[in-house]
């Protein structure tokens, strides 16, 4: 038993009791026999086992008794205790540089927050700016140390695998020998989190391909051209490499899944018609040999739109430049970090008509929910803003709280000045299927609600979504007319592809929200059109795409 290992084990003992906010003599017991045990002299088995280690300064029987259990071999019952009532997800929060057990406390008992991830999307929310013990310094240096801590796991979301992408881009475009390099894999896909990076690579001498390789990180074969390399940080990353003649066959394999690469080959296999998925320069073209049209990345998770392809009716999928608007973004009103004025500018130069506000309501503490005084306050500039004409309309809408009864969180007596109702679930995540279902559904049965927000509230990498019935929840929107959102936070990205699929199938319309807090946030509209044009969305199948005026005629 090493002095250092027994230290950790009563210095974390200390910081779970602290987090717990256990008697703080009992905390300074722990951590002043940390101190003691790294200043001891001697062999601290020896001590233990002769008890003379109760004669150490600061080491009394309950951690003598810690001592004793790491001596034997065991795990320290008090330190299992003191696990047992901290959420394992708090306790991870402890490992972030900056981050002491009182600040983790005032994080999750105030703000809630129980994971590292969780903790990330407040800090993107700026609730720990008027949060005690933090500013916007700190809260820069956390999610800087939560970045961080991040950039260790197995998987990314969305803006990190991409920015991970650019930089190996970079790298394997100055290697000697390439002449071309596409992105490939789960990232050109659009899933909603990247596991493994993949580039295809065209160069001058395909079949020995190591040099290229290497130049990204430790490199290992793993048949015909292709390579897995490890670089020291990051993402691991798949390299197919082609000569120019190929180099649409090896995309195409390298970009879609195994279902729908396995489909294609059926399709060769049966000669339908007579074609081959070995030789072609570009996709398209590998594609027209096979019968089929144009297949967007999007679409190449399993073989469900290749028929579609094949008969020429795939839907013509949403994009970007085809968006009118948006309808969830915050301001200063409640969490936002600019003003109403700054985000409907910052709209307007995204070319878009219109910008709907939805500050959080009164019930959200958390997020300086907007009152009946400062929601009409609001009002009253985005009155001001529209009277000036400057080519975008704002919005008059309300992030309203699904409240635990079903009822909507509206300030008093502004339901009738609202243009619209973002109805989202932002507690009680632990109601039971049946109750958090009835709970939904009745938020939705409002007359003011006309967007159901975030429907599983779940936070990628960082938290599942609750317990939820979605396909009597997708029939009461479409009975009550209400549209779905994909909530395009890389965060969220909420519904998800298969779920926005169920909904377009119900004839319901989806709107993409970016949930923007900031100006920069307003972006994070275009990882929600990945998500629609995953499910094979239209414009017609999209609110932001409709004209104002008849979203709002209801």
């Amino acid at each position: 038993m090493d002095r250092r290992s027994a230290a950790d084990a009563l210095r974390s003992i200390a910081r779970l009791l602290e987090v717990q906010g256990a008697n703080p003599h009992r905390v300074r017991a722990f951590s002043g026999a940390a101190r003691a045990v790294e200043r001891a002299s001697g062999d601290l088995a020896e001590l233990v086992e002769s008890g003379r280690v109760l004669e150490l300064p600061g080491v009394g029987k309950g951690t003598a008794a810690v001592l004793g259990d790491l001596a034997a071999g065991r795990r320290p019952a008090a330190l299992v205790e003191a696990e047992s009532a901290v959420p394992p997800g708090v306790r991870e929060m402890l490992e972030l540089a900056g981050l002491g057990p009182k600040k983790v406390r005032a994080l999750w008992q105030t703000l809630g927050v129980e994971t590292v991830g969780e903790l990330e999307y407040a800090c993107r929310e700026n609730r720990l700016v008027e949060l005690t013990g933090f500013g916007p310094t700190s809260q820069a240096a956390v999610l800087e140390a939560v970045v961080f801590h991040r950039s260790a796991g197995e998987r990314r979301l969305l803006p990190q695998a991409r920015a991970e992408a650019e930089a190996v881009l970079r790298a394997i475009e100055g290697a000697a020998g390439v002449r071309s390099v596409a992105l490939a894999g789960e990232l050109r896909r659009g899933a909603e989190t990247v596991g493994e990076l993949a580039f295809v690579v065209d160069c001058e001498d395909p079949d020995d391909g190591e040099a290229v390789a290497r130049v990204v990180g430790r490199a290992e074969r793993l048949g015909d051209r292709r390579w897995l390399c490890r670089p020291e940080s990051g993402l691991a990353v798949q390299l197919w490499l082609a000569p120019s003649r190929a180099f649409g066959d090896a995309l195409i394999r390298a970009t879609g899944d195994e279902g729908f690469v396995a489909a294609l080959e059926a399709r060769v296999a049966s000669g339908e018609p007579e074609g081959t998925l070995l030789a072609a320069g570009d996709e398209a073209a590998v594609l027209r040999s096979l019968g089929l049209a144009w297949i967007p990345p999007e679409l190449r998770d399993g073989a469900r739109w290749i028929e579609l392809a094949a008969s020429g009716r795939l839907p013509a999928l949403v994009g970007l430049d085809e968006l009118r608007g948006v309808l969830h973004n915050h301001t200063t009103d409640s969490d936002g970090a600019a003003t109403l004025e700054e985000m409907a500018e910052a709209a307007a130069r995204r070319g878009w008509s219109f910008f709907g506000v939805a500050d959080h309501s009164p019930a959200a503490t958390y997020a300086h929910g907007v009152d009946a005084t400062r929601l009409r306050r609001q009002w009253a500039r985005a009155d001001a803003w529209n009277r000036a004409g400057p080519g975008l309309r704002v919005v008059k809408g309300l992030e309203a709280d699904i409240l635990a009864d079903g009822r909507l969180d509206l300030p008093d007596g502004c339901a009738d000045g609202l243009d619209y109702v973002v109805a989202s679930v932002h507690s009680s995540f632990r109601l039971s299927e049946d109750a958090q279902t009835a709970r939904i559904i009745e938020a939705i049965r409002h007359p003011a609600c006309r967007v159901l927000g975030h429907p599983t509230g779940r936070l990628l990498l960082a938290r599942p979504g609750y317990a939820v019935d979605l396909e009597r929840v997708l029939d009461a929107c479409a009975a009550q007319g209400v549209a779905v959102e994909v909530n395009a936070s890389p965060y969220r990205l909420d519904l998800d592809a298969v779920w926005a699929r169920r909904a377009l199938d119900r004839g319901l319309r989806l709107a993409v929200n970016p949930d923007a807090h900031s100006v920069d946030g307003l972006d994070d509209v275009a990882w929600g059109l990945t998500v629609v044009r995953r499910a094979g969305a239209t414009p017609a199948d999209l609110v932001n795409c409709m004209e104002l005026s008849d979203f709002l005629r209801r």
